[in-house]
């Protein structure tokens, strides 16, 4: 309830800025202007305030609700970073200009120029709930392997994270994606969290979908922060429908996996939150043998690699971050969007100190908007 409490106070404020700019565009019906402006503005918001409270909500409904509002917290974000300071430059300018003629032509082009923003915003909404609706991709990448371990030079992890099992995930799109780990052939499958989205009664469709995926050597799992949000005071419960599928929880321990003569290790570290990363890598890590096989971390949220790269591990495998959402490109190892402020470790590749980290952009959608971020399924070959 606090949460939907400061949402609505947060479109309050965005619904101001937007009320000042269509009645400053509009000035001869403004008043046709402001109701329309409300009936869309908050209409279109009412699925997305009862989402909580409607979890079986029809995508037809929910999806262009999310939709405008990701919309909106982007135009908010606009306002904020760009529009209040502009305005403010203004009229500081004015004050320290208050003899200069005013251009009334200039003004009326800078009051229609102030719905351009939130045109293009929901434009380019649209356009990424439907990219979040797209099938995943395929991405392929490599991991260097001791030259004398010939036994696992070729083998093939699979790799999906973030399914989000509920509102947004239709199930015959989750049978798609089944079919789409299966046709690449997989030594091992991993998931790395977040398989459900809010709610235990989606444990049955996760079951569905880990005992449909092909494996030859076995398949492993690691908690995101949404199997927490899900299980609630039932956890024990969801563990156990996990590991009757025989996929293997990796909650800060690890497992031997035999190929031939040789061997890697598989490790999964915990959600930050019952321990924090240091405690969650000494556990897993504990018993490992120094034998130069393979480390493998699944970690569902990247920032444990803050941790993990100062480990002697290998490779951590991660999700959790969706891959920012929206991305406008790479630049080295630094992903160009909106979370870089805020977390380094969020899309792609990364290395430090030759320990590897790669970051799936998600399989499914929380947030159902990506623009330039696909969905995505990994395919990490030992070469």
């Amino acid at each position: 309830m606090r949460l939907l409490l400061i949402l609505l106070a947060i479109n309050g404020l965005i619904f101001w800025g937007l009320w000042a700019r269509v009645s400053a565009v509009f000035p001869r019906r403004k008043l046709l202007a402001r109701v329309v402006l409300s009936a869309v503005y908050w209409l279109l918001l009412i699925p997305t305030f009862l989402l909580p409270f409607w979890p079986d909500a029809p995508l037809w409904l929910s999806l262009p609700s999310m939709t405008w509002q990701f919309a909106m917290l982007c135009f908010g974000i606009w306002i904020i970073v760009f529009s209040f300071p502009w305005q403010v430059a203004r009229q500081v300018r004015a004050r320290l200009k208050a003899a200069d003629t005013v251009d009334e032509r200039r003004r009326e082009l800078l009051k229609r120029a102030a719905l351009v923003p939130p045109a293009v915003l929901v434009a380019g909404s649209i356009a990424g709930a439907t990219g979040a609706m797209a099938d995943p991709v395929v991405r392929m990448i490599s991991q260097p392997t001791p030259k004398d371990m010939t036994s696992l030079h070729g083998l093939r992890i699979v790799q999906f994270s973030d399914v989000h099992i509920g509102r947004f995930m239709r199930p015959e799109h989750l049978k798609e994606i089944v079919a789409a780990v299966n046709a690449l052939n997989a030594d091992i499958v991993v998931c790395t969290g977040d398989l459900l989205d809010h709610d235990m009664e989606q444990l049955e469709d996760a079951q569905m979908m880990l005992r449909g995926v092909k494996h030859r050597h076995g398949l492993f799992m690691c908690l995101g922060n949404h199997e927490y949000y899900a299980a609630g005071q039932k956890f024990d419960q969801l563990i156990a429908g996990v590991n009757e599928t025989g996929c293997v929880m990796l909650r800060d321990e690890h497992r031997r996996v035999d190929f031939g003569g040789d061997h890697l290790w598989m490790l999964g570290v915990d959600y930050p939150g019952r321990r924090q990363p240091a405690a969650s890598f000494d556990e897993a890590l504990k018993d490992v043998a120094d034998d130069g096989a393979p480390r493998i971390v699944l970690a569902h949220n990247p920032s444990s690699f803050w941790e993990g790269r100062t480990r002697q591990i290998d490779l951590q495998l991660s999700g959790h971050t969706h891959g920012g959402q929206v991305s406008l490109g790479r630049v080295g190892q630094y992903e160009l969007s909106p979370v870089l402020p805020f977390e380094l470790y969020h899309a792609g590749e990364y290395e430090h100190d030759g320990r590897k980290l790669y970051v799936n952009s998600g399989t499914g959608q929380w947030m159902p908007i990506r623009v330039n971020c696909p969905p995505e399924i990994t395919v990490i070959e030992l070469v």
